[in-house]
């Protein structure tokens, strides 16, 4: 611990000049640099007394004995305006409105429902018993938790709260059968939906061939839509309006560039949006009836808006694209995301892969399969199957025919064989 007395210098016009107070520099604990403290005293005999209680009272708040007075004030403050401080440092961020949005609802939501006026009321058992009382799903029951415990988090980080109350509850184990599933559209099914969705055709083609997400669609503005070098047109996604806070370009096909350019209206600027409107859940499930498309199949996995982003992935797969390139048309953190979240196996072609792989023969299997050639003197063919098996091949008495006759084509049945002389009574 580094712990003196002594008065500053300061430069002042070019010169060095030492202040009349006498301040306490000290470092404690992990500090990383020292800490100035003015003692308001010229008195060197006042300044110790006053250093020493300073001390002795940092100490004592390090040891969880004197609550620092940054966390008493806290504890005091009403959590809504906590709440608000919190807000807008995501909104400073630049979080995506939607998000930042619906992490306040859910903040505010607790601590209305679980009776948190201040921040000294907050307990873990009052969250867990309000999520008992909650009958949401569970996916939604942990986003809460994820959402407030964050909420917590940052006001440990800011040095308003000592210890985060909810950094010790877990979230609840999803069961596998709980989870909605989705399921990906095969091509018969997103023809049908082209055909029957009129100006909307469009926006769900731009979800699948670039991999949009329903928030990042909304977003485009003309002067998103850019042409390279090559002469290929690709899409910006600015970082403000993805979900993972970065920038992307995305490339689209040629027919489709063309298709985007063609209902582009003449007096648009640069910064106007390229769907006025977003087609919301009725309507994609009015679209889905027209075309006589089922929203959940026989594995009950569902077709959401979202499903268009697993079309790509799927319809990827398919072509055997690089997995490393999936991912990265994906715009996903981890390449396990993208092939067990976001591919649907049934629309991978498993039984021609399966047809595919080398054909092998037990040996035993396969010369008697050679015997089967339907000549006279050996076995009736069989009908595409082996037949009575455990029939055992039996010599005959006379020694001059064949040692073994092969398989028969029916329990009890022999022909003559093959290659000898007929069978003639000795003279």
């Amino acid at each position: 611990m580094i712990f003196s007395i002594q008065k500053r210098k300061r430069r002042q016009q070019g010169k060095l000049v030492e202040t009349r107070s006498y301040y306490l520099r000290y470092r404690l604990g992990e500090m990383p640099v020292d800490r100035w403290v003015s003692l308001s005293t010229t008195d060197k005999a006042v300044a110790h007394v006053r250093a020493k209680e300073f001390v002795e009272k940092l100490e004592r708040e390090q040891a969880g004995l004197t609550p620092a007075p940054e966390l008493v004030a806290a504890a005091n403050a009403p959590l809504s305006d906590l709440c608000q401080e919190y807000v807008s440092e995501l909104e400073s961020r630049g979080g995506d409105s939607k998000y930042v949005n619906g992490t306040a609802k859910r903040i505010q939501n607790v601590i209305r429902e679980c009776r948190w006026p201040r921040l000294r009321d907050v307990s873990a058992e009052a969250f867990m018993t309000w999520r008992r009382g909650k009958n949401l799903k569970v996916k939604t029951l942990n986003d809460y938790l994820t959402d407030v415990s964050s909420f917590f988090g940052w006001l440990v980080k800011m040095d308003r709260l000592g210890k985060n109350p909810l950094s010790k509850i877990e979230k609840i184990a999803r069961k596998e059968d709980e989870e909605e599933k989705r399921r990906a559209f095969t091509r018969g099914e997103f023809t049908l939906l082209r055909r029957v969705s009129g100006p909307r055709s469009l926006i769900y083609t731009l979800a699948v061939y670039a991999g949009l997400r329903r928030a990042e669609i909304a977003s485009l503005v003309w002067g998103d839509v850019v042409t390279g070098k090559d002469g290929r047109t690709g899409l910006r996604l600015r970082a403000s309006t993805t979900k993972n806070g970065k920038a992307a370009l995305q490339p689209i096909p040629n027919w489709l560039a063309d298709d985007l350019a063609r209902c582009r209206p003449e007096a648009s600027k640069l910064s106007t949006r390229i769907f006025p409107s977003i087609p919301r859940m009725p309507r994609f499930y009015k679209d889905l009836d027209a075309a006589g498309i089922a929203r959940i199949d026989e594995r009950g996995h569902v077709l959401v808006f979202h499903s268009l982003r697993h079309t790509l992935a799927t319809w990827l797969w398919e072509t055997g694209a690089n997995p490393r390139v999936i991912q990265e048309l994906m715009r996903h953190g981890s390449l396990d995301l993208t092939a067990n979240r976001y591919t649907d196996t049934l629309g991978l072609e498993l039984r021609k892969a399966s047809d595919d792989l080398p054909a092998f023969e037990a040996e035993g299997y396969t010369q008697i399969r050679a015997q089967i050639c339907g000549k006279e003197g050996q076995n009736v063919s069989q009908d595409g199957e082996m037949k009575a098996a455990s029939v055992e091949a039996k010599t005959t008495e006379n020694k001059r025919l064949s040692r073994a006759l092969s398989w028969c084509g029916e329990v009890g049945q022999m022909v003559r064989a093959a290659g000898f002389e007929p069978a003639t009574p000795s003279v």
